[in-house]
């Protein structure tokens, strides 16, 4: 394990960052943030590519990612809070790296391979390594593109030669082993004489965790806002301890900082086995406190939203705690599982059942990035996809809003459960490996149904809720092209198969038109279906729902082949680490 953790970097293209040489083991590499160089080269083809792939058509996939600077208010921040962004800039390449061998612990030594190897298409394939954080296409099902074999299901979380009824043979013969090995924030290994072992992250991956905590406290030391170097020394500790209940709490009791920061172990998307491990991210972001200020009015709605889900009233939980945050902000900087592949627009955290209990959820809209998609990317798809009324009608504000609600709505509904036999339990670990994608679309049916309690309560009106609704039809045909194998995918797949089922979506011509009455009325039908299964923790009605739904059909298949001109997401350029350079 630790020589692991002493192979060469997997980040190699690395200039000096803030002044500072390398340090050998020390030296954190800047991730590169865009393709700048052509990607294909006369010659025969790289060894490492795949047979079925030609250079020209890997340069393609790498052009399905529009370039976009994400930029943000500098000139506003203090000395001390650019002081702080640095450290946590660099903190999170450590963030990356630990993230990089989370989806295989081989990716440095493919890197390094990447780097040293000739032939047609090597600068395509190192960016689009970068882009996937590995060597396989998120949006083709996880196939490679270089001569690595399969993708694990699990990742690196699991020993790639265990099944699952190994895991969970092992479990039944070990009651006292689940809670470490279906916890978020432990690896499973194998024991000398091959038993499985759960080994926590702080143990797993102590040394990049040990930099990364040295760099938090200094951030910390920095800090003149009191909360914030109260969350920054607490989740340093936390790095170090395994124990991230403190730390989550102390991150959502951030107030009036410029200087928001999420880093550490969060979604569970890359483990496709079971949906148990947790993957390092980080997003440094800034606020911009009057436009989360306009929203404060939403989060005291809540407990409201919750009385008035789509669900038998015996399942919903009015007795747990409604705070929730709401942070508008511009990304400075990402890395690890926020930078892999499709780039995250807002999110709802933290994930512990615990904390939300008892404190609630922050929703954090990372505004730059929406902004940035929605003229790339969706208002082109609603002009080649919906009718031209419908198109005519998406706008930004109300899309803004809609994916909001979403992440509001990830916060509501079930979580901790009961089962039919009494035993507790909750919705992802019932769920398992099904669990990500049931919870994607059911965050965006249940928020557009929030948004008809609230058009009904006065807070929008109706022609701002219809063109949230038409904005969202338009964004399901950008997460389908995210691939099945993505949780948001999968999600937006089930969705627009179960609105064709009951021709809420209708064909028109060579594009799709909205029945609005209709489409509210299969929304809300989804949207029980969601919850009751998650309620329920029924597996096998996860599995029956997505197998029904959750396909690419012809019909869609055609419709998407318009869209071959439209970048399928962004490809951030981070101003910050220019900037860095001049504070």
């Amino acid at each position: 394990m630790l020589s692991r953790l002493k192979m060469q970097r997997s980040w190699l293209l690395i200039p000096l960052l803030l002044g500072c040489g390398p340090r050998g083991e020390e030296a954190r590499p800047r991730i590169p943030d865009s393709v700048r160089r052509p990607g294909i080269v006369s010659g025969a083809p790289l060894p490492f590519l795949v047979d079925q792939i030609s250079p020209e058509a890997l340069q393609r996939r790498v052009e399905q990612f529009a370039a976009a600077r994400l930029d943000f208010d500098d000139a506003s921040l203090q000395p001390w809070e650019r002081a702080v962004l640095k450290k946590l800039v660099e903190a999170s390449f450590v963030i990356h790296d630990i993230y990089a061998v989370q989806v295989s612990e081989k990716i440095p030594e493919w890197r390094a391979r990447l780097e040293s190897e000739n032939g047609a298409g090597r600068v395509a394939a190192i960016d689009y390594f970068e882009l996937m954080v590995g060597p396989w296409d998120r949006l083709e099902h996880d196939e490679p593109f270089l001569e690595v074999g399969s993708k694990p299901e699990g990742a690196a979380y699991y020993p790639e030669d265990m099944s699952k009824p190994e895991f969970e043979t092992h479990i039944a013969r070990n009651p006292g082993d689940k809670a470490a090995f279906t916890g978020y924030f432990t690896v499973i290994r194998r024991n000398a004489n091959r038993t499985l072992k759960a080994v926590p992250y702080s143990e797993y991956y102590r040394d990049d965790l040990q930099r990364a905590a040295k760099l938090l406290h200094e951030a910390a030391d920095l800090s003149q806002n009191p909360s914030l170097r109260d969350f920054l020394h607490k989740r340093a500790d936390a790095f170090l301890s395994n124990d991230y209940y403190v730390s989550d709490v102390a991150w959502m009791d951030i107030k009036g900082s410029r200087i928001e920061p999420t880093i550490g172990p969060y979604e569970v998307y890359e483990d496709a086995l079971f949906g148990y491990k947790a993957a390092f991210e980080s997003f440094v972001t800034v606020a911009d406190p009057a436009a989360s200020a306009e929203l404060d009015n939403l989060k005291t709605r809540m407990r409201d939203l919750e009385r008035t889900l789509p669900l038998a009233d015996r399942y919903k939980s009015l007795d747990r705690a409604f705070e929730s945050p709401i942070s508008v902000v511009d990304v400075a900087y990402s890395a690890g599982d926020a930078r892999r592949g499709v780039q995250t627009i807002a999110f709802n955290l933290p994930n512990d059942e615990r904390v939300i209990e008892a404190k609630g959820s922050k929703k954090v809209m990372l505004r730059n990035v929406m902004r940035a998609k929605f003229d790339r990317i969706l208002t082109p798809i609603a002009g080649q996809m919906l009718s031209e009324s419908d198109a005519r009608s998406v706008a930004f504000q109300p899309w803004f809003i809609n994916v909001l609600m979403h992440e509001l709505a990830h916060g509501l509904g079930p979580k901790s459960i009961t089962l039919p036999n009494g035993q507790k339990s909750t919705v992802n670990r019932e769920l398992k490996e099904l669990y990500s994608a049931i919870e994607e679309a059911k965050a965006d049916v249940t928020g557009l149904h929030n948004l008809t309690m609230l058009q009904q309560q006065g807070v929008y009106n109706a022609d701002f809720v219809r063109r949230a609704y038409l904005g969202h039809m338009a964004d399901l045909f950008r997460g389908v092209r995210f691939g099945t194998s993505e949780a948001h995918g999968k999600g937006s797949l089930l969705q627009f198969n179960y609105f064709r089922e009951r021709n809420a979506l209708r064909v028109d011509g060579s594009r799709f038109a909205v029945d609005y009455a209709a489409i509210v009325e299969a929304n809300r039908a989804l949207a029980t279906e969601l919850l009751t299964l998650q309620a329920e923790g029924s597996y096998e009605g996860a599995r029956a729902l997505l197998a029904r739904y959750g396909n690419e059909r012809p019909e869609l298949k055609a419709a998407l082949q318009k869209l071959s001109s439209v970048p399928v997401d962004i490809r951030p350029e981070h101003t910050v680490l220019e900037k860095m350079k001049r504070w």
